[in-house]
């Protein structure tokens, strides 16, 4: 073993640094001085059987080598090798295999300044490979058995591959979120109501709140113990984290952990498991007991293998269609692959343990020579009905160079069912764009809704009965300012009237809304105006939003932010909701997997048409670590 080691380094480093070769000579050379760098490395190779000298005993060092001299020298080490493993009848085992790595690194790193790395070692190989098949023919001529010799080394690189040594394929991270909140509240019940709608409002955090409570009358929920009370938990509390707490230290921890198995991917993403270090103070009557134990909110898992990829568990804010569901939060199992240029996804997905619904879904889309093609079918069953949503659309369809146009048809059809119209109805919408100039964009939308339409849990300006005209434009003022702008026009029919006429009358909505952003330096500004004529299609009921913004870069690690909106709601005069609203951040990367955020906000306004006052505000202060 120890020949053939010392064979193979030696052949490795002739093939590299030696320059000539002699034959004939066994022992020092008569031109090779005991004092030449070269001379042990000389005296090696001759004494391996590989080098011998010149019939004069000279060496001749400084003289070129012939491609058949170079062929005696590589068949005699191949010789040594092939014996070599003639005399193991098993061949190279695991352990010699290891010993010839560890014996050549050796030697290499005694003749080079660093060791051998993983990339030099497979340029030693190659060299070897490519010496081997340059004097092909010569080694031939001398006898080598070269084609033995590689099949011995594609068996060698068998059993090598065949000892499957595992890959570290398992990557883990995690974040961990502590936070720590703390907020001020009126004393008196009516201001706290008042301070609830106000954070609630959808102009500020945009909240559900506990029982639909309304603008106009507070002094029912503050009966009914919505302030303080044991009544509280009755209440249907889906955004009470997000109302600001007077005192609330907890924590939230995130988990994503990735992988591969051969060509499979996954990644398992696990949100919010999270524990209460301090029992939880509110001025609304909702607390979250201190509670070591982790409680996992919401898991999913994405996998992907051969161009299917699959999302299973959790499925937040989901956003199927705006006719249909829109911004849900589902559990169950997607599907989606490319078949045939189609790109297709299958769904089965629920609400969870509190709504029986069941959805059963398919949707597939293709580019066109003309545009791209989608169509979906969606089934929703509920306890006593059947929900059926058909689909048809185009877009990105090009008429011209500078005009695009889409349009989308919908259908519902359903059985009768206290939450669903019987008959059957159609959505039509049209969307269109102009590119007037490089810096000039105008867009529109037309779209109908039939009065028996169903859009279940879907986003759109009305839940049926409606026609919506819409016309925008964008404009780039220069390469800091663009400025946009639109007008939306609304009217209801006589059905949508009929269904709800306290709250409805037959006046058409107007909207009109204009935004400037601006770039400048490190600060990004923006400002909007939006101004609603006849709000909730009533005569006389205006509301007008005022918005002002700036983030500001102030070093690499640190960003700073600022908003502050106004919102006058007015109804023939009397007021519905007026307030101001500021709120503030800071987000600073403490180091490179650590950051730390602090947002405040502060409200203070007044609500319905008892102008009932109040003014509340809030801090929390985060610190963020990833793993």
């Amino acid at each position: 073993m120890k020949k053939l080691t010392i064979t193979i380094s030696l052949i490795l480093v002739l093939a590299l640094a030696v320059p000539a070769f002699a034959a004939g000579h066994h022992g020092s050379f008569t031109d090779v001085p005991d004092d030449h760098w070269a001379y042990d490395a000389i005296n090696s190779l001759v004494a391996a059987g590989v080098v011998e000298g010149y019939p004069d005993g000279e060496y001749k060092g400084q003289q070129s080598m012939t491609r058949y001299e170079m062929a005696v020298m590589v068949s005699r080490a191949l010789d040594n090798i092939t014996a070599e493993q003639e005399a193991m009848a098993e061949g190279l085992t695991e352990g010699q295999a290891e010993d010839v790595t560890a014996i050549v690194e050796s030697l290499m790193e005694r003749n080079m300044p660093e060791s051998l790395t993983e990339q030099q070692a497979e340029e030693v190989a190659d060299i070897v490979e490519a010496l081997t098949y340059e004097l092909r023919e010569e080694l031939a001529v001398l006898g080598a058995d070269v084609e033995v010799l590689a099949e011995d080394l594609e068996d060698l690189e068998a059993r090598v591959d065949a000892m499957d040594v595992p890959e570290d394929n398992i990557e883990f991270s995690a974040t961990v979120d502590t936070m720590f909140e703390v907020a001020d509240y009126p004393d008196a019940d009516d201001e706290i109501v008042a301070a609830m709608v106000l954070w609630a409002d959808d102009d500020a955090l945009d909240l559900d709140l506990p029982g639909d409570i309304e603008f106009d009358n507070l002094d029912p929920y503050i009966d009914d113990g919505i302030v303080g009370g044991s009544d509280a938990e009755d209440y249907d509390w889906e955004d009470a984290d997000d109302l600001p707490s007077e005192k609330r230290f907890w924590q939230e921890y995130n988990f994503n952990i990735y992988g591969n198995v051969g060509e499979a991917n996954f990644l398992l993403d696990v949100d919010a498991i999270s524990n209460v270090f301090t029992e939880e103070k509110s001025a609304f009557g909702y607390e979250e007991s201190d509670d070591l134990d982790f409680e996992m909110d919401v898991a999913t898992l994405y996998f992907e293998y051969e161009g299917i990829h699959m999302r299973a568990g959790d499925l937040e804010d989901e956003h199927l269609a705006p006719y249909y569901v829109d911004d849900e939060d589902l559990q169950g199992v997607e599907v989606a692959k490319d078949y045939l240029d189609i790109d297709w996804t299958f769904l089965v997905a629920g609400f969870g343990d509190e709504v029986t619904d069941d959805i059963y879904g398919v949707s597939a889309s293709s580019d066109m020579d003309f545009g791209t093609l989608a169509g979906s079918f969606y089934q929703t069953r509920l306890d006593h009905d059947q929900l059926n949503v058909f689909s048809l659309a185009l877009s990105d369809v090009a008429v011209a160079d500078a005009v695009t146009l889409g349009g989308e048809v919908v259908f519902t059809d359903s059985t009768d069912d206290e939450d669903l119209i019987e008959e059957d109805d159609f959505l039509v919408a049209l969307d269109g764009e102009f590119a007037a100039t490089e810096d000039l964009t105008v867009n529109a939308r037309f779209e109908t809704v039939g009065e028996d339409f169903n859009q279940y849990k879907g986003d759109l300006e009305e839940a049926r009965d409606y026609d919506l005209f819409n016309i925008g434009a964008a404009f780039d003022l220069d390469e800091n300012n663009t400025i946009s702008g639109s007008y939306t026009f609304v009217q209801i029919g006589d059905e949508l009237i009929a269904d709800d006429a306290n709250n409805y009358n037959d006046e058409d909505k107007h909207t009109i809304e204009a935004r400037l952003d601006n770039a400048y330096g490190d600060f990004n500004n923006y400002a909007m105006v939006e101004y609603t004529m006849n709000d909730n299609y009533t005569d006389d009921y205006d509301t007008r939003v005022i918005e002002l913004g700036t983030e500001y870069a102030l070093d690499e690690v640190t960003t700073l932010g600022a908003a502050l909106v106004n919102k006058n709601e007015e109804n023939d005069d009397a007021n519905v909701i007026n307030y101001n609203y500021l709120k503030g951040h800071m987000n600073r990367d403490l180091s490179e997997n650590t950051a730390w955020n602090v947002e405040a906000k502060w409200i203070d306004g007044e609500v319905g048409s008892e102008d009932v006052e109040a003014e509340s505000s809030s801090l929390t202060t985060s610190l963020s670590v990833t793993f």
